[in-house]
């Protein structure tokens, strides 16, 4: 081998020698993230509007003969054409959502003893019922069916579960089963609860969001934690009792009815602070103004909150809320200005003087601020 041979192959050494750390140091090209769950996210634009009505005379009667012509609703101060006003006569797709955190756990039995009343008074002859229950997990305890007997067979063996109560979480799963059933049903959430949010991961606003771009009407009865406390055993870990005795009520009833456990929390939705929370709620996706959730749910969708103490008012309640299910009218409107981003409300006059009326107060367009 020459000079010349050596110097080359000495060169050719060096240069592999030069490159093999340079290769060694090379990353293998980047991996693709693992696919994610896809987010429950919000539409943020409405074609159709649907709002349930219900209407009542000055003897609290509810009122069956309200004819189009009577009936103005506006959007945001806009009058709107209706679509379609009639008696509701559509079955209802309906999701039970009851709290078995421990904190409610005395009255479980009580609750399980009512269900009878869910599928004969709420359901009707064609409608549907789904079961989720809430702790420190949210469980689907029975998929969407119109048998009573099984949906039945399943909220008789609701357990008792841990010690969070993940209530906006699992409204959060009510209203993905809901947005699955098909259209021209009505769509309700029944929630069994206290008044309590306590490890979810779902903001409290986005439930409340979803349920008025998606025409779900919340009913809400709340729990005493008072009551679960008085039927505690000792060995229990005691809750917080309320500071105010059985038969002190904090807020005033409705003029001309004597106050229950049950007509205390009923016709709330008139008073004013309450479409403030909503709006809030909807807008920020937070509780920023303090209010009972259940309350501000129920209100914002259209619904009634009830509270209650003792089996018969448990039992009055889920009557009362079945004949209101069943007396309502349904009014849909395209908005002329659904475009427009930021909270809308709704509201509908009637022609005919002394007359009350409930409706949902609006709903929210846009991303949160």
């Amino acid at each position: 081998m020459d000079m010349r041979q050596s110097l080359a192959v000495l060169l050719s050494l060096l240069l592999l020698s030069s490159l093999a750390p340079a290769g060694a140091q090379q990353q293998p090209p980047p991996q693709p993230p693992p696919p994610q769950e896809p987010e429950f996210r919000v539409p943020v634009r409405v074609e159709l509007v649907t709002v349930p009505l219900v209407v009542w005379d000055a003897r609290a009667e509810f009122v069956y003969d309200l004819a189009r012509e009577e009936v103005t609703l506006l959007d945001n101060g806009v009058p709107q054409q209706l679509r379609s006003f009639e008696l509701a006569t559509q079955p209802v797709s309906l999701v039970v959502l009851v709290d078995t955190s421990q904190r409610v756990k005395p009255l479980l039995e009580r609750v399980r003893e009512v269900g009878i009343l869910i599928t004969s008074n709420i359901l009707g002859q064609f409608g549907e019922a789904a079961l989720l229950t809430f702790d420190s997990f949210v469980t689907r305890r029975q998929e969407f069916t119109s048998d009573a007997e099984e949906f039945l067979r399943a909220f008789e063996r609701i357990p008792a579960g841990g010690t969070e109560s993940r209530l906006a979480d699992g409204l959060d799963q009510a209203m993905r089963l809901l947005a699955q059933r098909p259209q021209g049903r009505r769509r309700v959430i029944l929630v069994i609860s206290e008044a309590l949010d306590k490890g979810s991961s779902t903001p409290l606003g986005v439930p409340l969001r979803v349920a008025q771009l998606n025409d779900i009407t919340v009913y809400t009865i709340s729990l005493s934690a008072l009551e679960a406390d008085l039927h505690r055993r000792p060995e229990e870990t005691p809750v917080k009792p309320s500071p105010y005795p059985p038969g002190v009520f904090t807020r005033p009833g409705t003029p001309g009815q004597p106050q229950t456990p049950t007509t205390v929390a009923q016709e709330q939705y008139a008073r004013a602070d309450l479409f403030n929370a909503v709006a809030t709620l909807v807008r920020t996706l937070r509780d920023t103004m303090g209010n009972d959730v259940l309350e501000v749910y129920a209100h914002g969708t259209g619904g009634v909150s009830h509270s209650t103490f003792g089996r018969a008012e448990l039992e009055n309640v889920l009557n009362r809320i079945g004949q209101d299910l069943h007396s309502q009218y349904l009014i849909t409107y395209t908005p002329s200005n659904r475009d427009q981003n930021g909270y809308h409300k709704i509201e509908v006059r009637l022609g005919r003087p002394g007359l009350g009326v409930r409706h949902r107060p609006g709903y929210f367009v846009g991303p949160p601020l």
